[in-house]
């Protein structure tokens, strides 16, 4: 474990500046904040998210400057409330915080299927009907697009805001600062971070979650739930299934090194300095 830690501080402790992305939807920041806090997937649930968000709010209050939220993705679908989730994500931060909103797979499959309905029909059955159905929706109509997709488009209009799918389409797929690497699902090893790719930053599992490979950087993901947070040399996995457990975790990472897990219903786990 000493040789772990003494590996995450070498890298959390960087200052060095990453050079620009070759991926536009790819951030690069040149530090960090004195905390930030990153939230795993959240898929519609609200009402996780008002909860954790006040236990960061007061958690941050202890640090000097502005925090910064990172959204891992996936904060749509499944649950009941992925309209109320978005018109969140357009109002300003509270309590002064920064944030930034990553895309997981189900951003991607849901922007995909307000473009092209009949071409994206796979998405009502990955959590869209529950989307839908938080937008007003009922079940008939719901029906009905998949039975006429082509007639799907000014129906799906009358119900979602431009504004919504103006913030869909604007979301980046990783960031990246001195040290981590934040994406929805993982990285491709070996591939710098400014030359991954959407498909791999949203939905990869093999070949990530398997690799032992020195990142360059300690990444921090979704997409994969997890029981509870999972701390491995080259990789953090933060997504406890929030939709269907009701445990929403928060990473939280101080600018000298040192991190801890914020969760709902569990308050503060597992401190440690590295």
């Amino acid at each position: 474990m000493k040789r772990l830690l003494a590996a995450f501080n070498s890298l959390l402790s960087g200052r060095n500046s990453i050079k620009e992305s070759g991926n536009p939807r790819v951030i690069i920041h040149d530090d960090r904040p004195q905390v930030l806090y990153a939230i795993g997937d959240i898929h519609g649930r609200l009402d996780l998210f008002e909860e954790l968000e006040a236990m960061i709010l007061a958690d941050a209050a202890g640090f000097p400057g502005p925090a910064l939220i990172v959204l891992l993705g996936d904060l749509v679908d499944r649950g009941p409330a992925t309209a109320q989730m978005l018109d969140r994500m357009l109002a300003p931060p509270r309590g002064g915080m920064e944030r930034i909103i990553l895309a997981g797979n189900h951003e991607l499959m849901m922007l995909g299927f307000l473009e092209d309905p009949k071409a994206n029909m796979a998405w009502l059955a990955h959590g869209g009907q529950e989307a839908l159905f938080s937008y007003g929706m009922s079940a008939d109509e719901t029906d009905s697009l998949r039975r006429n997709p082509k007639a799907a488009y000014p129906l799906l209009r009358s119900y979602i805001p431009e504004e919504h799918l103006n913030l869909l389409d604007s979301l980046p797929t990783a960031c990246a600062m001195p040290g981590i690497i934040f994406a929805h699902a993982g990285i491709r090893p070996g591939v710098p971070v400014a030359l991954q790719n959407d498909i791999d930053l949203t939905r990869i599992r093999g070949g990530f979650l398997d690799s032992t490979a020195d990142h360059g950087a300690i990444v921090v993901h979704g997409h994969t739930v997890v029981e509870t947070p999972e701390v491995h040399r080259n990789r953090i996995a933060i997504d406890t299934g929030a939709y269907a457990t009701g445990i929403l975790t928060a990473l939280r990472v101080t600018y000298d090194g040192g991190i801890s897990f914020l969760q709902t219903g569990a308050g503060r786990m597992g401190t440690a300095q590295v």
